[in-house]
């Protein structure tokens, strides 16, 4: 069953089971696809800047207030420790930092979506009998708990958590470890694709382990050399390009 890349593209409807996956080897071409989280299949950065907004409002705070809390988030990838730290600061928290944590991680739990139309994509991904996994750095309480809250396991094969694996992007390794999970272990790197939002974790690994890679940009320009395979502004036009003609799609697929 060939993917269609109009349908990953501008496909609507309400996410569901990935239907039976169709084809025969030899006749189907298997790709590999590799997922980030937060960012990518999810809002992270919109329930963390909606939840950021509601906690100072609650504490009488400013403009300038939420526009630290924000910045210091980093979207998501800037120290937990330091935002938490900001966050007391700002607001007036009596919390400790571990606290402090556990109160915006419970914030973004509370008010994290995935992005529309992506759970549909996976399952055209995986109707066409192609494996689909997320990598995901992060701890496995906050992790699993946005996959959970999201519904996302049903729409993958597999999931691996940075804390879990002991080893985090831009390691090579967590990517190798979710190959191993589809059985995919000895696919050709040709085969495979790495899609994320972040240069030094996503792109950078999938890079590393010799993958292709697809950079979902939000609208940002890519700065520096080594431009990914593919750049788009949502995680759907990026697996739809990345399955298009225009780069090396395998035999059994159509545009």
């Amino acid at each position: 069953m060939p993917v269609r890349s109009s349908i990953l593209a501008t496909g609507s409807g309400p996410a569901r089971t990935a239907p039976s996956r169709g084809g025969t080897a030899g006749s189907l071409a298997r790709v590999i696809w590799l997922l980030d989280l937060d960012n990518t299949l999810v809002g992270r950065a919109d329930a963390f800047a909606a939840w950021a907004a509601s906690a100072v409002a609650d504490a009488g705070g400013t403009d300038d207030d939420l526009a630290a809390i924000v910045a210091a988030d980093e979207g998501g990838h800037g120290s937990k420790e330091a935002l938490a730290r900001v966050l007391v600061a700002r607001l007036g928290w009596a919390d400790d930092v571990p606290a402090a944590i556990q109160r915006f991680r419970a914030g973004i739990l509370s008010r994290v979506r995935p992005y529309d139309g992506v759970l549909f994509s996976l399952d055209v991904l995986r109707g066409a009998g192609h494996p689909v996994a997320v990598v995901t750095n992060g701890t496995s309480a906050q992790q699993r708990g946005k996959i959970a809250r999201c519904g996302i396991e049903e729409h993958v094969d597999a999931v691996v958590v940075s804390e879990e694996e002991g080893v985090a992007k831009p390691d090579p390794r967590l990517l190798e470890i979710a190959l191993a999970r589809l059985g995919a272990a000895d696919a050709a790197r040709r085969d495979v694709w790495m899609v994320g939002d972040a240069p030094h974790a996503d792109v950078a690994a999938g890079r590393a382990a010799g993958t292709r890679t697809a950079w979902v940009s939000h609208g940002a320009s890519w700065d520096g050399p080594d431009r990914p395979d593919v750049v788009a502004p949502t995680t759907r036009e990026a697996i739809a390009l990345a399955a298009s003609p225009t780069h090396a799609r395998p035999a059994g697929w159509s545009a």
